[in-house]
């Protein structure tokens, strides 16, 4: 009797190898090849999965940035005050420096791979986040002087660059508990009054 196997867990654990193997050598040095050995299986059954690299990095891509609007979501939609929401984000992303710097050549590979992909996602990113400073400015606890799209911008471009110095230079920097209070604190100049 032929194995059944489940195709949607099958991708699940070729794209956890392909960003073992990604972060490890970068989006141009690795090939089908390095991804099917990760993941034990033969390239000619990866192929049935993903037909080349660029479905693959698409699926990939897809799945990090899926998380990545997931946990932003979680935060801003959440419970709490529009304050307290936005340092909840700021505490969730400083807390995951260490687990977004392992895949940080593959994300920054990824992220010039595709810039139309990253607009919309960040354009996606300062929608949710400008709502939240918007119902803050509305119910008086956000400081209404302040341009919430831009804000929005500057508390994304906030995490974007600590982790990208994170990824480069990750001795540099506290505990992840001290640089989630320290992202807290710049996410409370940004937008209080």
């Amino acid at each position: 009797m032929p194995k059944v196997v489940d195709a949607e867990s099958q991708r699940g654990e070729i794209r956890a190898a392909a960003r073992r193997v990604f972060a490890e050598h970068g989006v141009r040095g690795t090939g089908l090849a390095h991804v099917a050995e990760a993941v034990g299986m033969g390239r000619s059954s990866l192929y049935h999965y993903y037909p080349d690299k660029d479905a693959l990095l698409a699926d990939l891509v897809d799945d990090v940035l899926r998380q990545e609007r997931a946990l932003f979501r979680a935060c801003l939609r959440g419970p709490g005050a529009p304050l307290e929401r936005l340092e909840k984000l700021a505490r969730a992303c400083g807390q995951l420096f260490p687990e977004w710097a392992v895949f940080g050549r593959m994300i920054l590979d990824l992220r010039l791979e595709d810039a139309t992909l990253m607009k919309r996602y960040f354009r996606d990113l300062r929608r949710e986040t400008t709502a939240v400073i918007d119902e803050g400015q509305r119910d008086g606890s956000l400081s209404s002087e302040l341009d919430a799209g831009l804000c929005a911008s500057t508390l994304i471009g906030a995490i974007d660059g600590l982790l990208l110095q994170y990824f480069v230079d990750p001795r540099a920097f506290p505990t992840p508990a001290e640089l989630a209070d320290a992202l807290c604190a710049v996410t409370r100049r940004i937008v209080v009054r």
